[in-house]
């Protein structure tokens, strides 16, 4: 099972990544969140990070040509869309050199078969932006397409998450404040994570 750290902002926070060799490391890049960083803060730690770990840009709404010029750059290698971005703009991005994966937040007006007709090179599902919390997993389990997999998942939980979507489409699971302690990431709480994701088929 592959697995994504999201809301990398210190560099031990890209230490606890080096150490763990999780297969995706997120960035929220888009104002306003509380793990926002700067583009130039998201920059030193891409370079203090292993190579062999993608880099992921989370935004939400933000405008298309900063996100090309991040891309462009090499900053992020993979660009996440967790707002209301509508098909065009994931297909100009998708025109670009960068992988684009779209957010679908499972809610009562979720709408399984308009997420998997998304164009996006990759879908995930989440309960918000940012909760932490879990949402009903039976209301995904039909995808038809390779999806990601946030919300509430934690190192004590992987083992369900994976028994529970066995045979299904899910392709990695994403993980954030459930690894934080006192505001960053627990180096422990990663290798765990990444431990026992990485043993899950």
């Amino acid at each position: 099972m592959k697995i994504k750290i999201c809301g990398l902002r210190t560099p031990g926070d890209a230490n606890a990544v080096n150490d763990a060799l999780p297969d995706f490391a997120g960035f929220i890049l888009t104002d306003g969140f509380k793990r926002t960083v700067s583009e130039e803060t998201a920059g030193f730690l891409s370079k203090l990070m292993d190579p062999m770990i993608r880099r992921v840009g989370v935004f939400v709404n933000d405008d298309i040509n900063r996100i090309k010029r991040l891309v462009y750059n090499g900053l992020i290698d993979i660009v996440q869309l967790h707002g209301d971005e509508s098909e065009e703009y994931i297909q100009e991005l998708k025109a670009g050199k960068g992988s684009v994966v779209k957010v679908f937040i499972v809610d009562d007006s979720f709408d399984l078969a308009k997420a998997e007709s998304s164009s996006a090179d990759m879908l995930m599902f989440d309960s918000g932006r940012g909760t932490g919390a879990r949402f009903d997993w039976s209301k995904i389990k039909d995808c038809n397409r390779p999806f990601m997999l946030a919300g509430g998942i934690s190192p004590d939980n992987i083992e369900e998450v994976c028994e529970y979507f066995k045979g299904t489409h899910l392709y990695a699971i994403d993980m954030s404040s459930s690894l934080d302690k006192g505001g960053h990431k627990d180096s422990d709480l990663v290798m765990q994570a990444v431990t026992k994701a990485h043993s899950m088929e």
